[in-house]
């Protein structure tokens, strides 16, 4: 007697589930700092009474870049970084050194920072409060994102064509005219038209050739400055007249 065969299971083949790809956040990529905070520009604005002062405290510190020989700007105004003092930060390659973390404009009345995040421009303003204290005093602060940047930056103005006087056109037609009649003209058979207007023949070529040339012109649109030399004067030029 035969054994009777198990019978096999049939196998459920499942749909494959689509394959699902990160999604890239609303507004697109977002630039931030080595810190991870968001990009943006910001500022301080503060006033003063007391630049030698600021000048002598800030110079003492060890984490702005304002060393005894940097000379001020033609104006009076002094421009100098703030830099990464955190311990365990990370450090750019050498030799570009420390991090730069805000950039400051000192003038005889005005101290001004920037910076690329708000933590960052926070982080520099207590710094110098802390330094500082009732020399300065905070007027405003401002922050812009990339974006509101990118669409307040203002396009740039298409420059003007450079249109010669028109004497000047005149006296550069005039030149292009004599140059005409002594050149060399394959359908002058080599001669110039100088040359060709010594036979009877050369003559009626060269007015052929005059007259051909001004049909041209009349069908071109003339703009202002363009160079359009009116042959009928090398007529004169060459006796035809």
């Amino acid at each position: 007697m035969s054994k009777k065969r198990p019978k096999r299971r049939r196998r459920i083949r499942r749909p494959r589930r689509p394959v699902t790809r990160p999604r890239v956040p609303a507004g697109g990529i977002h630039l931030t700092t080595p810190e991870g905070d968001e990009i943006v520009f910001t500022s301080a604005h503060y006033q003063h009474a007391a630049l030698e002062d600021i000048l002598s405290v800030l110079r003492q510190a060890d984490d702005f870049g304002l060393d005894d020989d940097l000379e001020p700007e033609s104006d009076g105004s002094f421009h100098f970084p703030w830099f990464e003092t955190r311990p365990g930060a990370s450090k750019p390659f050498a030799p570009i050194g420390r991090r730069v973390l805000a950039n400051l404009t000192l003038t005889l009345t005005a101290l001004e920072v920037e910076a690329s995040s708000h933590r960052r421009l926070d982080d520099c303003r207590q710094r110098l409060e802390q330094l500082l204290g009732d020399r300065i005093r905070l007027v405003e602060t401002k922050a812009k994102g990339v974006d509101q940047v990118l669409r307040e930056k203002p396009q740039a103005e298409p420059e003007e064509p450079f249109i010669p006087p028109p004497e000047v056109i005149a006296e550069l037609e005039e030149k292009m005219l004599r140059q005409w009649i002594n050149d060399s003209i394959p359908a002058l058979g080599g001669l110039t038209p100088r040359e060709a207007v010594k036979t009877p023949e050369g003559r009626r070529q060269v007015l052929e050739l005059i007259e051909h040339a001004g049909r041209m012109q009349k069908m071109m649109l003339k703009t202002p400055g363009m160079f359009a030399p009116d042959y009928r004067k090398a007529k004169k030029m060459l006796g035809l007249e």
